[in-house]
């Protein structure tokens, strides 16, 4: 390369780096300014939540504040409705006992009888709120109440004003607010435990006084004070944040109104920008050993263009052997040299001009329709350059007119000292045995994947749609097991780990049965097996089945009802229970860690007689759905765009079956979501109502006994207290541990004591069992504390039980459930067990199994019966077996149909066909897992009598046996 244009390669390098470095410069300056504003925007947010709560516990003080004075002021109505002769000093007395400021007895013209004040005449203090039309009204409408909170005379109160019962008027009470009446949160603790990075300060505002910083110099000063401490200008900078220059150096920040306040953040400039600095001065170190490295480089680069162009020589001699043509197109002078004839074009210059009408020409001769306009514009060498920058070389197949295939290759030759082309080697050679062969094996592919996609479609997606349902009962088997070996040493909670088990075990079973029923599934029908349901085993098996992946996703779990007064139902369980978990499992799958679950029931009238409506509400705030999903969230194989770039597994297939369930079953399902927010699904079913329907009576040792709900869940609350009170208790309830431990104690001292207590474990303020043992230092010993929460209280028992809780009940809450713990005759679910049968005595089974767990298996389930068992492990021994027996020595035999040597059915015949009346008539009942109806019909047709499938279910086996040993009774012979 010649050293003047080396030295303008050199310089336009160096320019090149400037301005990269500029660039670097203004970019990493943009990135600093985005985190400031993102560690803005990050603060603003804390403040915003702590004045959200500061105001949200400011105004449930209020609340509460109000509703308590409103119960004081409802008390004295009522003592002063059965006291005769009330006098002055007993409404003093009592404005002392209940901490009351002042009260007011006013007859029916609004004229002072008597009061109880602290300050003197009230009369002219609460003037203005006895004009108002909220308490004249109450003359009116006695049943009215009125309570507030307002100002007077630079002073706080909480007022309250309710009718007199006694007499006409009202009666009225009054409270000062004073410092020890605010809520727990103060302004001062708006900035705690938030760490401001980059030495930053954050100051919040009042009107013209710094109500907190975490400067401590700023803090009780004025705004213009502050200013005057730092005395400099500010300008507005791109993106909202403010630069401020003063004598403490240069400083950048923001402002914000967040409710009543204003609220400063301002961080240094040199912190602020740090990193733009560090990596600016790197830039600069790297640019230079960068340029020093290409000047060292530069000297090697001319011997290898050398070595290039020896390549390039011994690249086209060897394909002049298999092209045909061999063309070297100059770029730069748009020259074509022919290195290589095509045959029939000799009389063309070797070294000629390019000339567009001459290509079309060529193209036209050569090439067929319709591969002329692509092949064109691939030999076009006015594109060629800009074509070859990403790719080594070029090729493109094209039928010829003589209907034959030709493929044209164009590999770059030569490039300038920027890298571009400048040279094009093209050539072409025949490939029509070649384009033959690969269509053939195209055509052969083709059919063979879509034979191979025919096949396969069904068994996938029969396989995807059905490993979530069958996982999930699967985890809780698997985690109930583990946790039962742990826990060896206690029976009653491996008893209830066991029962869980069954249950999972049941449901796992249930659909693994509809899995096998092959017809069903290509025919495309499934019936549904409607039965009597009990509603609250539904919910409870749910929970059981969904808590251990709540538990391990660290899930807040809330389940509720509303209004349920028909436990009992006529309903297909295994569908509800399908449509149960895919809608939670969902719900668990696509919410992340530390969020929050909601189930509801809700039992509404339904038009229809005998039957009523059941709403079911599963509520996430995982990560929602898009509004365009949202359309087809129902479709079969449907994902969304966001679960799939997350990593969460699924197959589309969940809600699609859902939905048809629902659809089946007569009902609805509706969605509502909203990304980054959350999902709730609706399922509404009308399901008739069970004819055997128990109506909730009263408890007589509990009738008007008062009870006491603490739940956060408001609406658990207003649920549990509907109860109580159809049972007629007087209910109370609070959403506050706190609150209830007030309560409790106020109760105490009026000796209105609360009979029962039923608190949440879970709550954000003080858990149930810290609120138990604070309860129980204020109420009579032996007064019942239910403890109601949706997680499994096994590891939290023993604890419960020492701060006097005194029984547990499970949400949902039922009303049969909750009438059962209040009476004390809540009984514990028996484990499955083969009944014995006095008829089973004597009898002798022969048990023909060739699997030896399954074999000990049905031997202690038989044996357990009262059974004798005798067992053999193939066909042909059960065959000898009975040949070399009395003829009595056996009542009845176990079959297994697959086994190695001799199959059940072989068995069966061989039996069928002795000569020993007595042996070829005994009963034999199948007990395999072939559990098709075409299995069954098999069975029978062998001569068995009767078909038992596997797992064995205990229930249905000892049905059997008792149909078979009182049919040989009848029959006359020996039982």
């Amino acid at each position: 390369m010649p050293k003047d244009a080396r030295c303008r390669r050199n310089h336009l390098f160096l320019l090149a780096l400037a301005v990269v470095g500029a660039c670097v410069f203004v970019i990493f300056t943009n990135l600093n300014r985005a985190m400031l504003r993102e560690t803005l925007d990050e603060t603003f947010t804390f403040v915003e939540t702590r004045v959200h709560m500061y105001e949200v516990d400011e105004a449930n003080d209020r609340v509460k504040s109000l509703t308590r004075l409103q119960d004081k002021t409802a008390a004295l109505r009522d003592e002063m409705m059965l006291k005769d002769d009330f006098t002055p000093s007993d409404l003093n007395a009592f404005a002392d006992t209940q901490r009351l400021t002042g009260v007011l007895v006013l007859d029916g013209e609004l004229k002072l009888e008597m009061q109880s004040t602290r300050d003197g005449d009230a009369m002219q203090l609460w003037k203005e709120q006895l004009q108002s039309d909220y308490v004249r009204e109450i003359l009116d409408y006695p049943q009215k109440s009125y309570t507030t909170r307002v100002e007077q005379d630079g002073e706080i109160y909480d007022f309250a004003a309710l009718a007199r019962t006694d007499a006409p008027g009202l009666l009225i009470a009054y409270a000062l607010k004073d410092s020890e009446d605010v809520g727990d949160l103060t302004v001062g603790y708006l900035l705690d435990n938030f760490p401001l990075e980059h030495g930053g300060i954050a100051t919040i505002c009042e009107g013209d006084l710094v109500l907190t910083s975490n400067s401590a110099e700023q803090v009780n000063r004025t705004r213009e004070e502050c200013q005057q401490t730092y005395n400099g200008e500010q300008t507005r900078v791109s993106g909202g944040i403010a630069e401020l220059h003063s004598s403490r150096g240069v400083w950048y920040g923001s402002r914000k109104n967040v409710g009543k306040y204003e609220v400063y953040i301002f961080f240094p400039a040199g912190q602020v920008f740090m990193m733009r600095n560090i990596i600016f001065a790197s830039y600069l170190a790297l640019t230079v050993l960068t340029f020093l490295l290409v000047l060292l480089l530069q000297s090697r680069a001319d011997k290898d263009a050398l070595q290039e162009t020896q390549k390039r020589m011994g690249i086209i001699t060897a394909l002049s052997t298999a092209y045909e043509s061999i063309m070297l197109v100059d770029l730069e002078k748009n020259t074509v040299e022919t290195l290589k004839d095509v045959p029939g074009e000799e009389q063309y210059n070797r070294t000629r001009t390019i000339q567009r009408e001459e290509q079309v020409r060529r193209t036209q001769a050569m090439i067929a329709e319709p591969y002329r306009a692509e092949y064109f514009e691939f030999i076009d060498m006015t594109t060629v350059r800009a074509r070859l920058k990403s790719h080594k070389s070029l090729a493109f197949t094209a039928r010829t007119v003589n209907d034959r295939w030709a493929t044209t290759l164009l590999i770059p030759q030569r490039t300038d000292e920027d890298g571009n082309v400048t040279a094009v080697l093209a050539a072409t050679r025949d490939a029509t045995e070649e384009k033959q062969t690969e269509q053939k094996q195209e055509d052969a592919l083709r059919s063979a994947l879509a034979a191979a996609e025919h096949a396969n479609k069904a068994k996938t997606v029969f396989l995807n749609s059905m490993s979530h349902d069958i996982r999930t009962p699967m985890n809780a088997i698997l985690g109930f097991t583990a946790l039962a070996t742990t826990h060896l040493d206690n029976a009653e909670l491996v008893k209830e780990y066991l029962q869980k088990i069954s249950v999972s075990g049941q449901h796992l079973l249930s659909l693994i049965n509809d899995v096998l029923d092959m017809s069903r599934i290509e025919s495309g029908t499934i019936k549904l097996d409607n039965a009597a349901v009990h509603l609250p085993d539904v919910l409870h098996d749910l929970r059981t089945i969904i808590l251990g992946n709540i538990s391990a996703k660290q899930l807040e779990l809330y389940v509720d009802t509303q209004d349920i007064k028909h436990e009992d139902i006529i309903t297909d369980k295994l569908r509800l229970n399908q449509i149960l978990l895919n809608i939670v499992g969902n719900a668990v799958k696509f919410t992340p860690a530390g969020g929050t679950i909601n189930i509801r029931v809700t039992e509404k009238p339904c038009p229809r007689s005998g039957y009523a409506t059941y709403v079911i509400s599963v509520k996430d705030n995982g990560i929602g759905m898009s509004p365009e999903f949202q359309q087809h969230v129902f479709d079969s194989f449907a994902r969304e765009q966001t679960a799939t770039r997350s990593g969460i597994q699924g197959t589309g297939l969940g809600m699609a079956i859902t939905k048809n369930i629902v659809d089946m079953m007569g009902g609805s399902i509706t969605v509502k979501s909203e990304q980054g927010k959350g999902t709730e699904f609706t399922v509404t079913l009308h399901c008739k109502i069970s004819e055997t329907v128990t109506k909730s009576q009263p408890i007589p040792e509990l009738r008007g006994a008062r009870a006491l709900v603490v739940d956060d869940d408001a609406q658990t609350c207003m649920s549990v207290s509907k109860m109580l009170r159809e049972i007629e208790m007087a209910a109370d309830w609070t959403t506050s541990g706190k609150e209830a431990i007030l309560r409790a104690e106020e109760a105490h001292e009026q000796g209105r004591d609360f009979k029962v207590y039923i608190i949440d474990w879970l709550m954000p303020d003080m858990n149930g069992i810290e609120t138990v043992r604070r309860i129980r230092k204020v109420i009579e010993p032996g007064t019942p504390i239910i403890i109601l929460t949706a997680y499994d209280w096994s590891d939290i028992e023993q604890e419960a039980r020492e701060a006097g809780v005194t029984a547990f009940v499970a949400k949902p809450l039922f009303m049969s459930e909750l009438r059962a713990v209040l009476t004390h005759t809540q009984t514990e679910p028996q484990p499955m067990q083969m009944p014995k049968h006095a008829g089973y005595a004597g009898k002798k089974v022969l048990l023909v199994e060739d699997n030896e767990l399954n074999r000990e298996i049905a031997t202690a389930i038989l044996e357990q019966a009262g059974l004798q068992v005798d067992s053999v492990e193939d066909g042909t021994d059960a065959v000898a077996r009975m040949n070399a027996a009395a003829e009595d020595q056996y009542d009845l035999i176990l079959m297994d149909i697959q086994m190695p040597r001799m199959d059940g059915y072989t068995a069966t015949r061989k039996i069928r066909a002795m000569d020993n009346p007595k042996k070829a008539s005994i009963p034999i009942v199948a007990m395999t897992a072939n559990a098709f109806d075409e299995d069954r019909k098999k069975a029978f047709a062998a001569g068995m009598n009767a078909h038992v499938a596997k797992p064995i279910d205990m229930a249905v086996l000892s049905h059997t046996l008792n149909e078979i040993f009182a049919a040989k009774g009848q029959t006359g012979e020996t039982v």
